[in-house]
């Protein structure tokens, strides 16, 4: 961390008072060539990089009006994979709440190009749970959230909800057809790591370990879950549970942006990688009739993955893991950037899809 500390404080510096009379500091100059952090990341000032420095701060002064009390704290930007933005805390370890949603989506992506599933497979053939009541729900209906599934029980939290019920592998009737409409639903994605853990004959945190985990630097951790699989394979829930930092965060997000390659290692397939960033749920679609109707995805959501459009949300395309106490990893291809805000300390009021579309506007005349 202490390597990082001239550039927080340069950076946190000019956030606090800006000097609008200093000469531009905008570069047109070629990007260098992308890079991947080994145990840190390598720093280059936002100039270096092509971003104005003046905008990125008024930027982060904007991300910053709608965070609470973590700030900006546990936020990072990177470009090109150089880090150009930092604040004090990236190596702060906590949950990361629904952002584990995203990781889930890369297992079911490994998974398919190891030929152990197809998204079309219906999910029933792998977990027989889903046999009498969801037949022909699918991989792809878990990615999208327009699989319908629902389980037995009220919520576990006090909360007048039919979701995060106590028995969340005892399904109940369907909330819909499978592919009619989208309902946000933490029972499926809970159902859907169950679904995955049969696919790959271990837990998902034992089968992405080699495959993702270490090869981009995410340290060992324990991932939450209930159950187990021929009592010796326990199920790590699919929708939240992971824990980990900032700075790990964004690998991850650089892992995408650079479509699945990292260090010239195809982790996960390109073609699966531009699907997950992109909108796999019609704008027309029906939002489920459900107590959670009010996080609507139609339009906005990929496998997994909320969906910036280009041009009716911001002036670029992007894609975000969303995860409670505003956790998010925002991927932004056009601009080779990764965006991470992390902390412990509630969403944003005015909702993350608006925010970080708000952001990219901020951003994009700062951006060569």
């Amino acid at each position: 961390m202490k390597n990082y500390l001239p550039l927080i404080l340069l950076l946190c510096l000019s956030i606090v008072g800006c000097d609008r009379s200093r000469p531009e500091t905008f570069s047109a100059k070629p990007l260098p060539s992308p890079v991947f952090p080994q145990a840190e990341w390598q720093l280059k000032q936002p100039a270096e990089l092509g971003v104005n420095d003046s905008i990125l701060q008024e930027a982060m002064r904007f991300l910053a009006g709608h965070c609470k009390e973590d700030g900006l704290e546990e936020t990072m930007v990177i470009r090109n994979g150089y880090l150009i933005f930092a604040g004090d805390s990236i190596d702060k370890v906590h949950d990361i709440w629904s952002c584990t949603k995203s990781f889930t989506s890369a297992a079911a992506g490994m998974l398919a190009a190891e030929g152990k599933l197809q998204l079309d497979d219906y999910a029933a053939d792998y977990e027989e749970l889903l046999t009498e009541k969801y037949p022909k729900v699918t991989i792809r209906h878990f990615l999208t959230m327009t699989n319908g599934y629902n389980a037995e029980g009220q919520s576990r939290w006090n909360e007048p909800s039919e979701d995060w019920s106590h028995t969340p592998y005892v399904p109940a009737n369907p909330l819909f057809e499978p592919g009619t409409a989208y309902t946000y639903w933490d029972e499926a994605m809970i159902m859907f790591g169950r679904v995955l853990t049969r696919a790959a004959g271990e837990s998902l945190n034992d089968y992405l370990r080699p495959r993702l985990f270490d090869p981009i630097g995410i340290e060992p951790r324990a991932w939450w879950g209930e159950g187990m699989i021929n009592d010796s394979t326990k199920i790590n829930f699919g929708g939240t549970g992971l824990r980990m930092s900032a700075s790990e965060h964004s690998r991850f997000g650089l892992l995408m942006l650079n479509q699945g390659n990292w260090e010239g290692q195809q982790l996960l397939d390109a073609t699966f990688v531009a699907a997950a960033i992109s909108n796999q749920v019609p704008g027309s679609m029906v939002i489920g009739d459900t107590d959670r109707k009010s996080t609507g995805g139609r339009g906005i959501y990929g496998y997994n993955w909320w969906v910036i459009n280009e041009g009716t949300d911001a002036p670029v395309a992007a894609a975000f893991t969303s995860g409670l106490n505003h956790n998010v990893c925002l991927v932004v291809p056009a601009w080779k950037m990764v965006i991470v805000r992390m902390g412990m300390d509630g969403n944003p009021e005015a909702g993350k899809h608006f925010v970080y579309s708000e952001l990219l506007k901020r951003l994009e005349q700062g951006i060569e």
